[in-house]
């Protein structure tokens, strides 16, 4: 009988450690379980976040570098093949009617010689013809010259211009450049001159004393690049170029030009004014900075360096060898 109590005894004993074994979770602990997991799932989540904005912000810097090479590089050939370099944009930014009037500020302007494209089919059909059977009087005496020349004179212009925040530039400024060509490629065939534009190469009306023509010069703009930094009113915006050399814009420390100053001289043989080669420098910074707070701020070392280009122009007007 005692085997028998014992037996029952244990069997009691499994039941209710087999009923306690299959009790669920308290609250408590279902608690603690959902803010600890929430803890983790959610720092994970602001990793994952935090390393996307990272990545944006590294691809918009290697982004931002590229383009101002490249538009550094792209000023300094363009000004290379220049005719004359204005050490005062302001010479000539003031006569023109369609610039600037948006919040531009030039920093560059200079002649250049473009030549004829051969692949514009009114200029093959320009050069197929004589001169004399298609035009007369002054057109007569242009054509005969363009065909001399194989191109024309160019006024071309560099200028930083602010993004506004509510257009589709994303960053702080952008560079424009302007041209004011003496044809169209619609207008060379019949060589109708772009309104406002006047021939700089007159015994009046010269590079350095250049007048514009009669009607409003059309807004010509192109963007170059975006993403260039702002003038830093912490730093200096003068006394920044050269000895000798005259600063444009002369506020400016984020994208500006160094211009050569008496560029002629005195032959002491001749005793003629002869022209001497001109040197522009043009420094450039990039800024990644941008309008939108999504990819968070930057720091300091967001700042590009500021890059720097000499350039040599190759224009030959009022030259003479050796000098």
């Amino acid at each position: 009988m005692a085997n028998k109590a014992d037996m029952n005894l244990m069997l009691a004993w499994l039941l209710r450690a087999k009923q306690t074994s299959r009790r669920g979770f308290t609250l408590i602990e279902l608690l603690v379980a959902i803010v600890v997991g929430s803890l983790i799932v959610g720092t994970m989540l602001y990793l994952v976040v935090e390393m996307l904005r990272i990545n944006r912000r590294e691809e918009i810097l290697t982004q931002t570098q590229q383009d101002m090479r490249r538009a550094i590089d792209y000023i300094t050939r363009d000004a290379g093949e220049a005719v004359h370099i204005y050490s005062t944009p302001a010479a000539v930014t003031g006569q023109l009617n369609g610039f600037p009037n948006g919040g531009e500020v030039p920093v560059l302007a200079f002649w250049r010689l473009d030549p004829l494209d051969p692949t514009n089919a009114g200029v093959r059909a320009f050069f197929n013809t004589t001169c004399s059977s298609a035009f007369s009087g002054t057109k007569l005496n242009e054509c005969n010259t363009l065909r001399l020349r194989q191109g024309y004179y160019t006024l071309v212009i560099y200028a930083q211009q602010q993004n506004a925040g509510n257009d589709i530039w994303g960053g702080k400024s952008r560079i424009v450049r302007y041209e004011l060509p003496k044809y169209t490629a619609a207008g060379l065939a019949n060589l109708t001159i772009t309104p406002g534009y006047a021939e700089p190469t007159g015994s009046v009306n010269t590079f350095a004393n250049w007048t514009k023509g009669t009607g409003a010069t059309p807004r010509n703009l192109s963007v170059l690049t975006d993403f260039v930094d702002n003038t830093d009113p912490n730093e200096a915006t003068t006394g920044l170029c050269p000895t000798g050399y005259l600063q444009t814009p002369a506020n400016a420390n984020n994208f500006y030009a160094c211009v050569l100053q008496n560029t002629t001289r005195i032959d002491n043989d001749s005793g003629l004014t002869v022209g001497s080669n001109q040197t522009l420098i043009v420094f450039l910074r990039g800024n990644t900075a941008t309008e939108s707070s999504a990819l968070g701020s930057f720091s300091q070392a967001g700042r590009l360096p500021t890059l720097k280009s000499e350039v040599l122009i190759r224009g030959v007007i009022d030259k003479q060898p050796g000098l």
